[in-house]
């Protein structure tokens, strides 16, 4: 497995709601992105905002929420989708705690895994943490209330599936548009 670690050079810290961010100091634009780890389109987008955030380093601030598809934790989601999806939001939830929630977000993004299975091992190599944390992490109740108050913020905004961006209070599903960046001094979408 390979982990590109895309974000390391990038000011991080911790939104006043308690979610972690990463990017400007003194944003023109704040993205909120709420993503699952097993959403391909997520994993598209998570390139392209640190493609974006690598080139407005002070002007992009990007706020991370976790919305997993997956119907063990999502109340919207009714049958089996994106199994395993919430663990790893737990996984990363926990990683937060220890400072590397950024860390881990790359990482997990970068996963070629299938569905049904977490590579435990793998992630604690690749991350520094400690296995058996990780895998306690993900019956912590705690963890799972921080998770609950995610997705139940997602759903009371509007997102009905992965990815989902709020950038200047206005919903965007899927992708946002270009334009947005428009707004960047000296940028022409």
């Amino acid at each position: 497995m390979n982990s590109v670690v895309l974000t390391s050079d990038l000011p991080q810290g911790i939104s006043q709601g308690g979610h972690p961010w990463i990017g400007a100091t003194d944003p023109q634009i704040t993205v909120i992105e709420y993503t699952d780890y097993q959403c391909f389109q997520c994993k598209k987008m998570h390139y392209y905002l640190r493609q974006l955030m690598a080139k407005y380093p002070d002007k992009i601030r990007l706020i991370h929420m976790h919305f997993p598809m997956d119907h063990a934790v999502n109340p919207i989601v009714r049958t089996p989708y994106h199994k395993g999806s919430g663990k790893l939001s737990l996984i990363a939830l926990y990683a937060a705690i220890q400072g590397k929630f950024w860390e881990m977000n790359d990482f997990l993004f970068s996963l070629q895994q299938s569905k049904d299975t977490i590579e435990i091992k793998a992630i604690a190599a690749a991350t520094g943490l400690n296995p058996k944390d990780l895998i306690a992490a993900t019956q912590n109740a705690y963890l799972r209330r921080m998770l609950r108050a995610d997705i139940l913020s997602g759903i009371n905004l509007g997102i009905t599936g992965t990815p989902g961006y709020i950038v200047d209070g206005k919903l965007y599903l899927g992708t946002f548009p270009v334009e947005i960046l428009s707004n960047l001094e000296g940028h022409t979408p």
